[in-house]
């Protein structure tokens, strides 16, 4: 599972009370997570293996072959198109997390989440049952403690480039990323003599202020 996403949520609110993998809706799409012709012909271009709709509909362990393939494409798109500099901000309500942009590139599309979060999102249209990006952003988000911050895309990120590298690389992994702490800065303790001990530089100093002393006492 992509992230930290909740597939059997999406399956839920998909096809529940519809016919589970076996679903079909009024507008041709089919399975429990509710795929169209455009993104089945997506992932038998991206793996080389075809077959119909119907042999889709009939077939859960090609269906979730299938959801999972899709998490990890909306996910791998929204990371080469920068995306994950949104990672821990909050867009028109929408916590922005791995999982809450596979809501919306559910939805909407990829290009349509993209559009959702570049916009600040303004964008944010709804399918025929009325449901938005925004609605399915936040269905999807997960459990987040992030802080309301500006809209506008960060021009550094929240955490080191390193942080940032490992983040990425632990999402196209399809793992739950870590939080990444920054390592704490502490002062530098006083540079010591080489060869020497802090306690053999001690009396040096007093050496010195001595010196300084007789110095004055002679003008």
């Amino acid at each position: 599972m992509a992230g930290n996403f909740d597939r059997a949520g999406l399956g839920r609110s998909e096809s529940e009370g519809s016919g589970g993998y076996s679903a079909k809706n009024s507008e041709g799409y089919v399975g429990k997570y509710q795929f169209g012709d455009t993104r089945l012909a997506d992932y038998m271009k991206s793996t080389g293996v075809s077959f119909t709709k119907e042999e889709f509909r009939g077939n859960p362990v090609l269906q979730e072959r299938v959801q999972a393939w899709h998490e990890q494409d909306i996910l791998d798109y929204a990371i080469d198109n920068g995306l994950d500099r949104y990672f821990g901000g909050r867009i028109a309500g929408v916590s922005i997390t791995p999982a809450s942009l596979i809501g919306m590139g559910h939805i909407g599309g990829k290009s349509g989440m993209k559009q959702f979060v570049e916009s600040g999102g303004e964008y944010n249209p709804s399918d025929s049952n009325g449901t938005s990006l925004s609605d399915y952003g936040m269905k999807f988000a997960g459990d987040t403690n992030v802080v309301e911050e500006s809209l506008r895309p960060r021009s550094r990120p929240m955490v080191s480039d390193a942080g940032i590298a490992g983040l990425v690389d632990q999402v196209r992994g399809g793992m739950k990323a870590s939080p990444v702490q920054e390592p704490m800065l502490r002062p530098r303790a006083r540079p010591v003599v080489p060869g020497r001990s802090a306690e053999m530089v001690a009396p040096d100093v007093r050496a010195t202020r001595t010196a300084i002393e007789r110095l004055g006492d002679m003008g």
